[in-house]
């Protein structure tokens, strides 16, 4: 009688043994196919914002073609009629000789916008010369008599993929707007750093901060910074806000980079 309930026991004792590893089991197997879905669907979404971002840039790029070909074309034809018109004048004609030069000087200040918008569309300095000489653009353009744009970078950087060059411009572009309309800022400093394998952009500022919290709940004023962390999730890259009202804002963005090859500035 014992032997029976001796190996009843251990019969019991086996199938409770089975049934918690085949519990492990199905839970561990589990735990890897949910693992699997959510990388597929991370995979998804960057893939989904890789094609957003890449549709944005190829609509900029249409836009400024238009601009450039369609408006400035129209703009540098009128202007060429109205010189034509000018030489026909009499020399008695002075106000109307004085409406003329006043229209040409509107046509001018309105083909500069133009290139200014294509420029800001489709940074052709980007393209051609790289991500520093780009920056240096972008800083130079913003100085004005009101506020001082810096550009804090070493005489040695990391040769960038053309994808991360493009979103660390665009957030820069960002970064210094949001600087220059919000903030009042008398100094904005534009500081690049490598750090190991990755890539330090910090955009400083001395004006008035703002409330992260509530610009980022606000659908319409957060936008823009939504937008930076959605393009630094597709280049697994980060941002950091050191913000608040009342003082100066610090904004850190930091993206890793796989390989890193040293190039010199341009003279």
């Amino acid at each position: 009688m014992s032997l029976y309930i001796a190996v009843g026991t251990a019969a019991l004792l086996m199938m409770a043994v089975f049934i918690i590893i085949f519990v492990a089991y199905y839970q561990q197997k589990q735990a890897k196919q949910l693992l699997a879905l959510k990388e597929l669907q991370e995979s998804h979404r960057r893939e989904l914002m890789t094609a957003t971002f890449r549709g944005q840039e190829e609509e900029r790029r249409r836009l400024a073609e238009d601009l450039h070909d369609g408006i400035g074309t129209m703009l540098s034809v009128t202007k060429m009629s109205l010189n034509q018109l000018e030489r026909q004048l009499d020399d008695d004609n002075i106000r109307v000789s004085f409406q003329i030069q006043k229209t040409r000087s509107m046509i001018d200040e309105t083909m500069t916008n133009v290139r200014r918008i294509s420029r800001d569309l489709v940074p052709t300095t980007l393209e051609r010369f790289g991500f520093l000489p780009a920056l240096e653009e972008l800083a130079d353009r913003a100085n004005d008599g009101d506020i001082q744009v810096q550009l804090d970078c070493p005489e040695t950087t990391t040769q960038l993929s053309s994808p991360i060059d493009l979103t660390l411009y665009r957030i820069t572009q960002e970064l210094l707007n949001n600087a220059i309309r919000h903030s009042r800022a008398k100094l904005i400093i534009i500081q690049m750093q490598c750090i190991d394998n990755a890539i330090r952009l910090s955009v400083l500022d001395d004006g008035i901060g703002f409330d992260f919290d509530a610009v980022t709940e606000d659908k319409k004023g957060g936008l823009g910074l939504r937008n930076i962390e959605s393009r630094l999730s597709v280049i697994d890259g980060f941002v950091t806000f050191d913000v608040a009202p009342g003082r100066g804002s610090q904004i850190h963005v930091q993206i890793r980079l796989p390989t890193v090859q040293a190039v010199s500035l341009p003279a």
